[in-house]
């Protein structure tokens, strides 16, 4: 069963944001922001997160479904991580490191996890790779099937 009231994110799927820690911190590029924040994040069997990256840490939580594919690239080398959150695994979270470019798709018909940001999330803090962008172009050249996680 799916938390209601999820809002559509721009990176793709929807997401409820559940915590915001009243404790502020100073990140280090001087920005005001909660410690730490999470959300219920949803994908649906055929949707995908785009590519994107956070200037926090962000571990991703399986709660519900088969599990789901997360993708992780450093945005410089020729290779993209995948790593399998699922009980099928018996892994059940994985930690994607500020700045690293991530991507996730559902196992199976859909996926409800959890993904806690620290210091908390802000959209200020967000960038989805651009489809024309090079950054963009050079993760098609690794692998052309990684079309489907830049475009909306």
């Amino acid at each position: 069963m799916q938390p209601k009231n999820l809002s559509e994110h721009p990176e793709g799927g929807r997401y409820l944001e559940v915590f915001r820690s009243n404790t502020v911190v100073t990140n280090q590029d001087g920005q005001k922001r909660s410690a730490l924040t999470h959300i219920y994040f949803s994908l649906n069997n055929g949707e995908v997160s785009r590519f994107h990256r956070v200037q926090s840490d962000e571990v991703w939580n399986l709660y519900q479904g088969a599990g789901l594919y997360l993708y992780t690239w450093d945005g410089l080398g020729k290779e993209v991580k995948r790593t399998e959150l699922s009980t099928q695994c018996n892994t059940f979270c994985d930690v994607i490191p500020a700045g690293v470019w991530q991507a996730a798709e559902p196992i199976g018909e859909s996926v409800l996890v959890g993904c806690s940001v620290g210091p908390g999330f802000d959209f200020s803090d967000f960038e989805i790779i651009e489809p024309r962008s090079g950054t963009a172009n050079k993760l098609r050249s690794i692998d052309s099937g990684f079309q489907k996680f830049i475009e909306p």
